[in-house]
C-alpha cells in the first residue's frame, strides 16, 4: 500500500514538472505594440513609412555648403547626422516636433518581438509613467543634467526625482504632463525589442514647453529594464543636437 502511494506521488510530481516545462517551452515572443500615431500597423511597414512625404517639406542649409530639400522621414534622419542650419531660427521647435516620428520609425527599422520582458509591470498610467527614468523630464541646464545623473545612479524614478510632476492619461498611448516650470505630453510609440538584446524596450516621445518662456523641444527615448529588480533606464535619446546615447 505504501509502495503504491509512493509511486502515485512520484507520478504526480513527474506530471507537474512536465507541465511546468511544457508551459515554459510554450512561451512565445512578447507581443509588439505600435501606436497609431506612427501610421504603421506592423513592423514590416516601417521601411515604407520612412519614405512617406512629410506634412511640410523643409529646405536646410548644409554646413558643408549648399542646400538640401527634406521631403521624407528618411531625408530628415539622414540630414540630422550632419551639420546643418534652418533658414529661420524660430523654426527649430517645429522642426524637431515634426521629426520625432521619423526618429521613432528609424529606431524601429531593426525592431522585432522581444523574447522576454522585465517591463511587464509597465502600464500607460499615472503610476506607470512616474516609474519611468527621470531623464524624460524637460532639462534646461547642466545642473539639471547632473541632478538627473545622480538620481539615475540612485535608481530614483521620474516621480521621485520630480515630485511636482502631474500626469493625465488621455488615451492608451497618450498623456499630458505638467511640472514646475514646464508642460508637455507623452506618447508611447512602441513596445518591442528595439536594440536587439532580446528584451522588451519602450519607445517614448516626450514634448516639453517651458512655462512662461519660448524653450520647447521634442525628443524620443528608448527605455529598457535589464533585470526583474533593475532600474528603468534610457539607452538612447533622439532629438535636439545635444541628445546622445546613454553610456
Amino acid at each position: 500500500m505504501r509502495r503504491g502511494r509512493r509511486s502515485l506521488i512520484m507520478l504526480l510530481t513527474f506530471l507537474i514538472l512536465l507541465g511546468v516545462q511544457g508551459a515554459a517551452a510554450a512561451e512565445g515572443p512578447v507581443p509588439v505594440f505600435l501606436s497609431k500615431e506612427l501610421g504603421v500597423g506592423d513592423l514590416s511597414e516601417v521601411a515604407a513609412a520612412l519614405d512617406r512625404p512629410l506634412n511640410d517639406a523643409w529646405v536646410v542649409k548644409m554646413a558643408a555648403g549648399g542646400k538640401r530639400r527634406i521631403k521624407t522621414c528618411r531625408d530628415f534622419v539622414a540630414v540630422t547626422k550632419s551639420r546643418f542650419d534652418l533658414p529661420n531660427a524660430a523654426d527649430w521647435a517645429a522642426w524637431w516636433q515634426q521629426g520625432a516620428p521619423c526618429f521613432a520609425l528609424d529606431a524601429l527599422q531593426g525592431a522585432k518581438p522581444a523574447v522576454r520582458s522585465h517591463l511587464g509591470w509597465f502600464r500607460f498610467s499615472k503610476p506607470g509613467i512616474k516609474k519611468l527614468p527621470p531623464r524624460l523630464a524637460l532639462l534646461e541646464s547642466p545642473d539639471e543634467l547632473d541632478e538627473v545623473a545622480a538620481a539615475e545612479k540612485a535608481c530614483h524614478d521620474w516621480g521621485r526625482f520630480d515630485e511636482t510632476l502631474r500626469v493625465r492619461v488621455e488615451a492608451p498611448d497618450k498623456a499630458t504632463l505638467r511640472s514646475d516650470g514646464w508642460t508637455g505630453r507623452l506618447v508611447l510609440y512602441a513596445r518591442a525589442d528595439i536594440d536587439g538584446d532580446g528584451l522588451e524596450d519602450l519607445l517614448v516621445r516626450r514634448d516639453g514647453h517651458a512655462t512662461g518662456g519660448t524653450a520647447a523641444e521634442s525628443r524620443v527615448f528608448v527605455v529598457t529594464q535589464l533585470s526583474p529588480t533593475g532600474c528603468t533606464r534610457v539607452v538612447r535619446a533622439m532629438g535636439a543636437p545635444d541628445s546622445e546615447e546613454s553610456p
